[in-house]
């Protein structure tokens, strides 16, 4: 009876943990789905975010330009043609640029000019800026009236001085740049992307599975307000009927989301696959648990039989156990401790060599000239993050803290053996929202590095003194060096060709709606105030 008490017990035990493991794969599995799939949705927002966040500042430019030109200049030159035609052909993303007025007709474009008679009254980018609204609007696919080729818009409300409605600004924007990039981040065959609007119209969808000339690809509000759980949610995509495990995330101060959806039946496959080897061997295991238990039931007797004779040998045997066990416990634990050394060591190696690649990668300057005002601005922008990372849970930032910080990082990027810059900055215990710390910060970080650049030339010692203050409701920023004098601001060649920092200053200025001038004396002093509360985008 106890024979068979027990063998019922092991079959039972193996069956609920063979169970048990599936269940423990299936969770394990689906964990991984959503990990996978929260991960790629990033990865598609950060691209999102990059991608159309450049180009809604590149509308911002668009709209200087044409306040810098005037609409007579425009139409009886091709100087706006000819900038637009060059900013479209850098950017494989943009079919073309288009300016039009506060009619609907098109005034320049980077198609062709002179323009051709059109207008473009009709399409909805253009009757949504109506209203007087300073947000980027994005609309829906569309095909154009010149040329047959899908396109969605990004575009922007135009003002006067006296904020009436001067035009608009559009970039039509390629679906097949962003299809193209849809395909190199997904996971699986049956997965899918898709770059939605807020009202759940689909502008890019990977894989398409219908003509690439169809405008209409699908409209899924329900998609965009399914309540998620953990950044994740389930749901049977319309257009195909497959049920996903989706994740969706918002671009950040634009009116678009990306979705990310892995399909339930791979998930299943892959669930299955890693389980079957462990079905394929319990089986066999459990058949031979069950031989085992009927000949050791048979055999029973004869072993009661034998018990004496055996308990008389298993004392003996029981001795040598004891001395072998010995034995192994003592150099179980000598490999343990070499285990432990060896590991200690490997992180050593390790942390060696990381360090050697250091110090070869400070070794290699041929790339420090080409890139290095593009490297400021980079570690401009991954400094912002840091302290809004610091700054979890509030909306600003404490520009002191940010400036003391920034301050420390481009005297140490841009100091050189035998020169000493010294950075001095008094700047008031004040806060600055997230949306306008970015063009603050870049406007210091152009400034400063263009002091850095051009106000010590020849001289070895320097000082640059940074101050922030408020008044009033504006925040004053002033930036001065005593250096020999930077170059004029605005002489960085003829009109229409500044210096891409200049034009960066003058584009974020009007970005936190602020004005600014340089002043120069014994060196150059930058002046700079705007509104410290309110909408900037």
């Amino acid at each position: 009876m106890a024979i068979a008490a027990l063998l019922a017990a092991a079959l039972a035990l193996t069956a609920a943990l063979l169970v048990f493991s599936a269940y423990q794969y299936r969770r394990q599995v689906i964990a991984e789905a959503e990990n996978r799939s929260i991960a790629i949705a990033r990865v598609l927002e950060e691209h999102a975010a990059k991608t159309l966040g450049i180009h809604a500042s590149t509308l911002s430019h668009m709209e200087w330009m044409v306040d810098d030109l005037g609409w007579e200049r425009i139409d009886g030159s091709p100087l706006l043609y000819e900038r637009l035609r060059a900013m479209a052909s850098q950017t494989p993303e943009v079919q073309s640029y288009w300016v039009f007025d506060e009619s609907g007709r098109v005034r320049a474009s980077s198609f062709e000019w002179p323009m051709r008679p059109l207008n473009a009254a009709d399409r909805e980018y253009f009757r949504t800026h109506l209203t007087p609204d300073d947000r980027i609007h994005i609309g829906p696919r569309l095909s154009g009236k010149i040329v047959r080729e899908i396109f969605f818009t990004l575009s922007r409300r135009m003002e006067f001085p006296d904020h009436s409605f001067q035009g608009v600004a559009q970039i039509s924007l390629l679906p097949s740049y962003f299809a193209g990039f849809y395909r190199s981040v997904l996971h699986g065959s049956h997965d899918v992307i898709l770059l939605m609007r807020e009202d759940g119209e689909v502008l890019v969808r990977n894989p398409l599975n219908a003509p690439d000339d169809r405008v209409d690809i699908g409209r899924f509000p329900e998609l965009i307000a399914a309540r998620d759980t953990n950044g994740v949610f389930r749901a049977v995509t319309p257009f195909d009927g497959v049920e996903r495990v989706i994740a969706r995330r918002k671009v950040p101060d634009l009116p678009v989301y990306v979705v990310y959806g892995t399909d339930v039946a791979s998930i299943e496959t892959a669930w299955r696959d890693r389980v079957l080897p462990y079905v394929l061997t319990a089986i066999p295991a459990l058949g031979l648990l069950s031989l085992l238990g009927g000949i050791a039931l048979r055999r029973s007797r004869q072993a009661a039989d034998a018990q004496e004779a055996l308990r008389r040998a298993n004392e003996a045997l029981e001795d040598r156990i004891a001395e072998r066990t010995r034995h192994l416990d003592q150099a179980l634990a000598d490999k343990e401790v070499l285990l432990r050394d060896i590991h200690h060591r490997v992180k050593n190696n390790l942390q060696v060599i990381l360090s050697l690649l250091e110090l070869q990668a400070q070794r290699t300057p041929e790339l420090e000239a080409p890139f290095s005002e593009a490297l400021t601005r980079i570690n401009t922008m991954g400094l912002i993050h840091e302290q809004i990372y610091r700054s979890t849970g509030v909306s600003a930032v404490r520009l002191d803290s940010f400036i003391e910080a920034l301050a420390g990082h481009l005297t140490s990027f841009h100091s050189r053996p035998g020169r000493t810059i010294e950075i001095r900055h008094h700047v008031e215990p004040l806060s600055l929202d997230l949306n306008r710390v970015v063009p603050f910060a870049l406007i210091l970080n152009e400034v400063v590095s263009n002091a850095y650049k051009h106000a010590f030339a020849g001289r070895g010692t320097g000082t640059i003194d940074i101050s922030v203050t408020e008044k009033g409701g504006s925040l004053y920023l002033a930036i001065e060096d005593d250096g020999t004098g930077s170059p004029e601001p605005e002489d960085g060649g003829s009109p229409g060709r500044r210096s891409m920092g200049m034009d960066l200053v003058r584009a974020f200025a009007r970005q936190i709606g602020g004005e600014y001038h340089f002043t120069r004396g014994v060196g150059t002093r930058f002046e700079l105030i705007f509104p410290q509360d309110g909408d900037s985008a």
